[in-house]
């Protein structure tokens, strides 16, 4: 027979109590309630129990969470923007065009511009120095100053000036030149200027003395013209000295040994030599390039003084000439003389010019008075690199807030430049900045 349940006879199942609630409820059990108090007290002691237990609101800590987390990434988006403001700039890398050439030739250069042709500037140096001897006697000298002019002629027309004419300086001083000379006219220019005729004579002193050992840059005129009436003539040609004048002395002069004179001499000489060629390369102008090796120098006895009875100090003058060639038109000559197709309208540059030998073909030249040269042939030996060039400031004044997209075709401009790479700051900016010193060049050489 089937068995039949009432529902008051089904009950749910109690779950397992733990031990703690078990051992509770025992020791609730066991002890017996006698009055109401104890079971008000057992229910304050529940409480108190309740109250030591810490309530964490879930929800809340989230939102402060959220919160914090949201404040370090503006922080840090924040310190990103600033540092891409502050770094912001371009950095542009060229790779202009690099040639190596092996070069052993002859060259020319002029004293004067010319068409197609090298020039080059002097530049003069002097020192003067002294040394002591031992004198055996003396004599009496009498020698006249001599010295180079160059005479100017400001108009048209070639004139002769025969030997001896008269040259007379600012103080009044009268120097004749030694052999006659055809002064050459002014002429006009490609670009319409006139420019004086110049030619170089050599002069000496009217009269012995010390007083005409002139100095360097006086001026002269010739008096005859004004006392002949030709006035044009006389304020038409003009005349100044490059250097200085020397020799000149009247008086009594010491006799030194020949042996001790000349060691006297060479040990001054090699003194005055170094000290020279070492303030060379403090007083080359800038932009100007030049050779150890292209020096000249001559020496000029000044007038001995006397130390005591039989010491003579001896006075020597050394006067140094170096050719200065520009840079820009020395290495567009070498350029042109030695790359096939080379373009003397692109500028470039000669980046190891230490590197290159210079010699002058006649080994005398270095013992002559440069000045009085028109012209100074010389061997470079070496393999000069030769870097094509661009106006850097230009270029950065051309891509000033220019989408970066343009400098493909800014770079086009420059025929000097093989290829170009650019990059600008912050990555995500798509144009040049708009001032002059956030733009960076850096230059790149490489040889084919």
């Amino acid at each position: 027979m089937t068995q039949k349940w009432n529902l008051q006879d089904i009950r749910p199942i109690e779950p397992r109590a733990s031990r703690h609630s078990v051992e509770t409820r025992n020791n609730l059990s066991s002890r017996p309630l006698n009055s109401k108090s104890e079971s008000a007290d057992q229910n304050n002691s529940d409480l108190e129990i309740l109250d030591n237990v810490a309530v964490i609101d879930g929800a809340k800590k989230s939102r402060w969470q959220l919160f914090i987390a949201i404040f370090i990434f503006i922080s840090v988006v924040g310190i990103g923007f600033g540092i891409s403001f502050l770094t912001s700039g371009a950095e542009i890398t060229l790779y202009p065009k690099v040639r190596d050439i092996n070069v052993n030739a002859e060259f020319t250069a002029y004293n004067s511009k010319k068409d197609d042709a090298l020039s080059y500037e002097i530049m003069t140096l002097d020192a003067t120095g002294e040394r002591q001897v031992t004198a055996t006697g003396q004599e009496q000298v009498k020698t006249q100053a001599t010295g180079e002019i160059e005479i100017i002629k400001s108009t048209p027309g070639t004139e002769r000036l025969i030997k001896n004419t008269r040259f007379e300086s600012s103080n009044g001083l009268i120097f004749r030149i030694q052999e006659s000379v055809i002064v050459p006219g002014a002429l006009k220019n490609k670009n319409g200027e006139t420019v004086p005729g110049t030619t170089r004579a050599q002069v000496f002193a009217d009269v012995a003395g010390e007083n005409y050992n002139l100095p360097a840059k006086n001026n002269f005129t010739i008096p005859g013209f004004k006392e002949g009436g030709n006035t044009e003539l006389y304020n038409a040609i003009k005349a100044t000295n490059p250097t200085a004048f020397s020799g000149g002395f009247d008086g009594p002069r010491f006799i030194i040994a020949e042996n001790e004179l000349s060691t006297a001499k060479q040990s001054l000489q090699m003194e005055l030599r170094d000290t020279l060629i070492a303030k060379i390369a403090s007083e080359k102008p800038a932009n100007f390039t030049t050779f150890s090796d292209a020096i000249a120098i001559t020496y000029t006895d000044l007038p001995s003084v006397k130390s005591g009875d039989t010491l003579v100090t001896i006075r020597e003058q050394a006067t140094l000439q170096i050719p200065l060639f520009k840079n820009e038109e020395f290495a567009s000559f070498i350029a042109k003389e030695t790359i096939t197709g080379y373009d003397v309208k692109e500028p470039v540059r000669i980046n190891n010019l230490d590197e290159l030998t210079f010699a002058y073909s006649s080994a005398s030249t270095s013992q002559v008075n440069l000045a009085n040269l028109e012209s100074l042939t010389f061997k470079i030996t070496g393999v000069p690199r030769i870097v094509w060039t661009i106006d850097q400031e230009k270029m950065k004044v051309d891509l000033l807030g220019m989408e970066k997209t343009a400098f493909t075709g800014v770079l086009g401009k420059y025929t000097g430049i093989t290829k170009g790479e650019v990059k600008v700051r912050p990555v995500w900016k798509r144009s040049f900045p708009d001032k002059l010193g956030q733009i960076k060049i850096v230059e790149v050489l490489s040889t084919p």
